[in-house]
C-alpha cells in the first residue's frame, strides 16, 4: 500500500543517530568543562564512526583535559594518527610534554616530518562555495581556517620540549619560526623574551622580521607591535626610537671614549704583556687547568653562540615562502570579510584603552624598576595587583621592590599568601627565600629557593637569589656556580655577568671580573650597576682618571633619573660618591673629591669612613683644624680604627710644629692669663667692699652673749 511505504520510509529515518549532533554534544561539554562526560561520549562517537581521525581527536582531548597525559599520547598513537594528522601531532606532543616523557617527545619530533603533512595540506582542493579546503585526515573539518596558528602550535611545542631538554639553541630556533607561522603566536614571543634567550640587538631584528604585513592589515601591525614593544627589555628603548639622542639621552663622551679605550687595552692584553697592569703581576701564573675553569668556560661559550638569529629568521622566510598558500590565505580572508561595525575601534583609541591591560600595567613597572624608580613601581603595582592579585609578571615585580626597599613584612604577607594558593609554584617559594634572605637567615632562604628552582628550572630569579644568599656569606664559589647557571638560562640578561664578574672582584681574579664586565655591557651597554663596576676595575688598575671618568658618568646618570622621577637620590648609591671622591683624591682634584664625600655624608650620616675620608682631603688641602675635627668624629663613631687615629696623631704633630699655631697658642694663652688677673682683682675689690658687712651669724653669736633688750642693726660701710 502507498500508505504503508510511506510510514516504513519515516521509521527508517527516525531509527538513524546523527553523529553531528552528538560531535557538538562534546564541544559543548568541553566548553562547560564537563570533560569526563565529554570523554563519555566522545569515546561513543570515535567507535560509531569507525575510528575517524576528528574523533579520536576529540577523544584523546578529553584524556588530555583530565590531565590523563600518558592515555591520551597512546590513543593517538594507537591510531598511527601523527603522521597524517597535524592537530594529532600537536596535541600527542602536548601530551608527552605534560606527561615528562621529553625523550620520546624528541624521538616523535625528529620521526614526523611537519612540512610533509604541510605540503600535502596546501596541494587540497578548495571548495569553491565556502573558499575553505575540504575535509582530510590532515585538517578536520572547520580547523582550516586556523592551520597557521596551528602550524605555530606545533613549532611552539617543539621549542618547549627542547628547551626542556637544555638545548637551548634548537628551541630559540623553534620559537623564532612559531612567530613567523603565526605573528598572533604570544607564548613564543613571551619565551624568547621573559627567558632572556635574545640579546637587545636580536630583539630589535625579530620585531623587524615580522610578517606583519602579510598576515595583518596595517592598523592590526601598529596594534600588534605595540603590545610587543612593551614585552621587550626595559633598560633599552622602544623599537621606534632610532637616532642617537632618542637610544642615549644621557651620554657623557668621555666616559665612552675612556670604555672604548679599555675595551681595546683588555684585548690587546693577550697579545702584549708589557701593556698588563702592575695589579696582574700580583696574580698566579695561569696553568692548562686554569683554561677550563668554569668562568673561563662560560666566556667560550659566550664567544661561540650555539644561536644564530639570522640563520632563524632565514630558514623561517625560507618556509613561508614554501607554504604560501597556508600562511596567507586566512589572512587575507581575514582582511576581506566583512566586519561588523560595532566590533571596530579606532586605533588612537584601542591604543588609549589598552594602556589599562594589565600585562602593559606590569611592563611600565618593570620599566621603572630598571630606573629606580621604586615609589612609582609600587604605585603601578598596587593598581594593577587591585585588578589580578596574582598575576605572575607583577608578583615578580614587587617581591624586587620589596627586598630593595627592605619591606620584609609586607613580604612575608605576600609570600605568605603565594604559599597558602599556589604552593605548587617557583614564584610562591622564590618569595619565601627572598623574605629569608632579607632577614638574614641564610640557610633556610637557600632551602626555599633550592626548592624554586626544583619546581621550575627555567625561573631565572631564584638562580640570581640563590647566587645571592651564598655571596652574602661570602662563599664565592657557591655564589659562582648559581651565577653561572642564571647565565646558561639568561643569555640576554647582563645581571647574571655582572654578579660573577664582582665575585671575581672580590676574590681577587681581575682579569676575569672585567672580562665579564665587558660582557655585560654588550648587553646593557649604560647599565649604572655595570659601569661603577667597571669603574671599580679601573681603580683597581691603577687607571685613576679613567676611573673618575666613568665614576662621573654614572653619578650623571644617577641624577638625571633621580630627577625625572622627582625624588631624592637613595642613599644606596653612597658608595659611588665614596668611590668618585677617592679617584679625583688620586689625580689630586681635592675640591671635587671633599664636594663628593660631603655629598655622600648626606646620604648616609654618621659613616666613620666617610668622615676619615673627609678630614684626609682637609689636611690634604692643609686645612688641618677641620680635618682634626673630621678625624674626632669619626673616632666617635669608630674608635678602634687605626688608620683615622694614625692620620690624626700625624695631623696633630703638624699642627705643634707649625709658629703660626704656636703664637696662636701663646696668645690665647695671654689672653686666659689676662682674663684671670681681671676676674682676681674684682674678687679683691669686692671683698674690701664686704668687710665692713656684719653677716646674720656672726650677729646672733653676738647676740646670744649680750643683752636680750639690744636692737642689732646691719650696717654697710662706704
Amino acid at each position: 500500500m502507498p500508505g504503508d511505504a510511506e510510514n516504513s520510509s519515516t521509521d527508517t529515518t527516525n531509527d538513524h543517530i546523527d553523529l553531528a549532533l552528538y560531535r557538538q554534544l562534546v564541544k559543548q561539554f568541553i566548553d562547560m568543562r564537563r570533560y569526563s562526560t565529554a570523554l563519555f561520549w566522545a569515546e561513543k562517537v570515535s567507535v560509531l564512526s569507525g575510528q575517524e581521525p576528528r574523533d579520536i581527536y576529540y577523544q584523546a582531548q578529553c584524556m588530555f583535559l583530565l590531565g590523563e597525559y600518558h592515555r591520551a599520547a597512546h590513543t593517538i598513537q594507537h591510531h598511527k594518527l601523527e603522521k597524517n594528522s597535524l592537530p594529532c601531532f600537536n596535541l600527542l606532543l602536548e601530551s608527552l610534554y605534560a606527561a615528562k616523557e621529553l625523550t620520546e617527545a624528541a624521538n616523535v619530533i625528529q620521526n614526523v616530518e611537519v612540512e610533509v603533512m604541510t605540503t600535502s595540506l596546501i596541494n587540497q582542493p578548495v571548495d569553491a562555495g565556502s573558499g575553505c579546503y575540504l575535509e582530510s585526515n590532515s585538517v578536520f573539518g572547520g580547523e582550516e581556517n586556523h592551520r597557521n596558528e596551528l602550524l605555530s602550535s606545533i613549532y611552539l611545542m617543539k621549542g618547549k620540549v627542547y628547551e626542556a631538554m637544555d638545548n637551548r639553541g634548537m628551541a630559540m630556533d623553534f620559537y623564532v619560526q612559531a612567530l613567523h607561522k603565526s605573528i598572533y603566536c604570544f607564548e613564543a614571543l613571551e619565551a624568547l623574551v621573559q627567558h632572556e634567550m635574545l640579546m637587545a640587538w636580536e630583539e630589535f631584528e625579530l620585531m623587524h622580521h615580522l610578517p606583519l604585513a602579510q598576515q595583518s592589515s596595517e592598523t592590526d601591525a601598529k596594534f600588534i607591535l605595540k603590545l610587543y614593544e612593551s614585552r621587550l627589555k626595559k633598560y633599552y628603548e622602544l623599537i621606534s626610537a632610532r637616532n642617537a639622542e632618542e637610544i642615549s639621552p644621557i651620554v657623557n663622551p668621555d666616559a665612552l671614549k675612556f670604555i672604548k679605550e679599555f675595551t681595546a687595552r683588555v684585548q690587546q692584553t693577550g697579545t702584549s704583556d708589557s701593556q698588563l697592569p702592575k695589579v696582574s703581576t700580583l696574580k698566579v701564573s695561569l696553568t692548562p687547568s686554569h683554561f677550563m675553569s668554569p668562568a673561563r668556560k662560560v666566556l667560550e661559550d659566550l664567544k661561540a653562540p650555539t644561536f644564530s638569529l639570522q640563520t632563524s629568521l632565514s630558514k623561517a622566510s625560507s618556509l613561508v615562502d614554501a607554504s604560501h598558500r597556508s600562511m596567507f590565505d586566512s589572512s587575507s580572508r581575514r582582511r576581506s570579510r566583512d566586519h561588523d561595525t560595532d566590533t571596530l575601534i579606532a586605533l588612537g583609541d584601542c591604543l588609549n584603552r589598552v594602556q589599562r591591560s594589565t600585562d602593559l600595567m606590569a611592563s611600565e613597572a618593570e620599566k621603572c624598576f630598571y630606573d629606580c624608580d621604586y615609589k612609582q613601581c609600587l604605585k603601578i603595582l598596587n593598581e594593577l595587583l587591585k585588578v589580578d592579585p596574582f598575576h605572575n609578571n607583577a608578583l615578580t615585580i614587587q617581591i624586587a621592590c620589596l627586598v630593595e626597599n627592605g619591606d620584609f613584612n609586607r613580604l612575608f604577607y605576600v609570600a605568605h599568601k603565594l604559599v597558602d594558593r599556589y604552593p605548587d609554584k617557583a614564584i610562591s617559594w622564590y618569595a619565601v627565600g627572598c623574605y629569608y634572605d632579607m632577614i638574614g637567615k641564610s640557610d633556610p632562604a637557600r632551602r626555599y629557593l633550592s626548592k624554586a628552582t626544583a619546581l621550575d628550572r627555567l625561573y631565572g630569579p631564584a638562580w640570581l637569589a640563590y647566587g645571592h644568599s651564598f655571596a652574602n656569606e661570602n662563599e664565592h664559589e657557591q655564589a659562582m656556580a648559581a651565577y653561572f647557571k642564571a647565565t646558561q638560562l639568561m643569555r640576554g640578561c647582563h645581571l647574571p655577568l655582572l654578579y660573577i664578574g664582582v665575585e671575581c672582584g672580590l676574590t681577587k681574579n681581575l682579569e676575569l671580573a672585567e672580562k665579564f664586565f665587558l660582557q655585560a655591557m654588550n648587553i646593557a651597554p649604560l647599565d649604572v650597576y655595570v659601569l661603577h663596576e667597571l669603574g671599580v676595575i679601573k681603580y683597581e688598575y691603577e687607571f685613576f682618571d679613567g676611573a673618575a671618568t666613568i665614576f662621573q658618568c654614572t653619578v650623571d646618570i644617577v641624577k638625571q633619573r633621580a630627577k625625572t622621577n622627582n625624588e631624592e637620590i637613595s642613599a644606596r648609591w653612597e658608595p659611588l660618591f665614596i668611590n668618585l671622591g677617592h679617584s679625583l683624591r688620586k689625580i689630586h682634584k681635592y675640591e671635587e673629591a671633599l664636594y663628593n664625600f660631603q655629598y655622600a655624608l648626606l646620604l648616609k650620616p654618621q659613616n666613620p669612613t666617610t668622615y676619615t675620608s673627609i678630614g684626609f682631603i682637609h689636611a690634604l688641602l692643609g686645612n688641618l683644624d677641620p680635618a682634626i675635627e673630621a678625624f674626632h668624629k669619626s673616632l666617635a663613631l669608630n674608635r678602634d680604627c687605626i688608620v683615622t687615629s694614625t692620620i690624626l696623631k700625624s695631623c696633630i704633630e703638624d699642627l705643634m710644629d707649625d709658629p703660626a699655631t704656636i703664637d696662636e697658642i701663646c696668645s690665647a694663652a695671654l689672653r686666659d692669663v689676662a682674663k684671670n688677673i681681671t676676674a682676681n682683682s674684682r674678687r679683691v675689690m669686692n671683698s674690701d667692699k664686704f668687710n665692713g658687712m656684719k653677716l646674720k651669724f656672726d650677729e646672733e653669736e653676738e647676740f646670744a652673749n649680750s643683752d636680750s633688750n639690744m636692737v642689732v642693726e646691719m650696717s654697710f660701710d662706704t
